[in-house]
């Protein structure tokens, strides 16, 4: 008699198993609320951004700089201005330079003193690797002079000259290029300008406002 109440409750648990077993079969094949299978699950993907590339700026071409190549000028003409150190003074191409005076520019032409604003003086003077310029010798200049209206470059050929007769050359940090004339001297050069190299330290007088080569010489001479 007391084993029957334990066979139905085992019976119980038999249907409740089988009821949930029922149920989990049902809900793991359709959709609880629409009876439709899950719809499936779509990737997202995300575009990436496109950056437009960096332009690039065309490089800014610099000029070379000229090499320092000993040499100097020399002309005769009217002091601008002057002071212990300096002295500024107008050439016959119209352009101005500006010299350093230091106690080894000879001015004994004048008993060691300055020449006065406006006199018209003869001026030799020699480059400086900063590109400027000091004066050398200082002296009057002598009326009838056949320099008044020359100027005399020394530098250094920077290449040979050809058959075009132009003539290239670098004093201080600046480049001259002149064509010599049939009439320029050419003395120490035999009178043929492609006997002048490249590298030689050359005094080429330049005889303005024609810009003409009155003649070339060999510096070293």
């Amino acid at each position: 008699m007391q084993k029957k109440p334990l066979r139905r409750f085992q019976g119980m648990l038999l249907s409740i198993d089988v009821l949930m077993m029922f149920l989990i079969t049902a809900c793991a094949g359709t959709n609880t609320t629409t009876g439709q299978p899950p719809p499936a699950l779509t990737a997202t993907t995300t575009s990436a951004t496109q950056v437009p590339p960096t332009a690039t700026q065309a490089p800014t071409l610099t000029p070379s700089p000229v090499a320092f190549k000993a040499g100097g000028i020399s002309f005769i003409g009217p002091v601008k201005s002057i002071t212990s150190s300096s002295l500024v003074m107008s050439a016959p191409n119209g352009q101005i330079f500006t010299m350093a005076i230091t106690p080894q520019t000879d001015r004994s032409a004048f008993g060691g003193n300055l020449p006065a604003v406006g006199t018209t003086v003869d001026m030799d003077s020699a480059a400086s690797p900063n590109g400027s310029f000091m004066a050398t010798i200082l002296k009057p200049s002598r009326p009838g002079d056949p320099d008044l209206n020359a100027i005399t470059y020394t530098g250094i050929t920077t290449s040979a000259v050809g058959t075009d007769r132009v003539i290239h050359f670098t004093v201080s940090v600046k480049n001259y290029t002149y064509t010599i004339p049939t009439t320029a001297f050419l003395s120490d050069f035999g009178g043929n300008p492609q006997a002048i190299g490249n590298n030689v330290s050359v005094k080429v007088k330049v005889q303005y406002p024609a810009n003409t080569v009155v003649s070339v010489g060999n510096s070293n001479a």
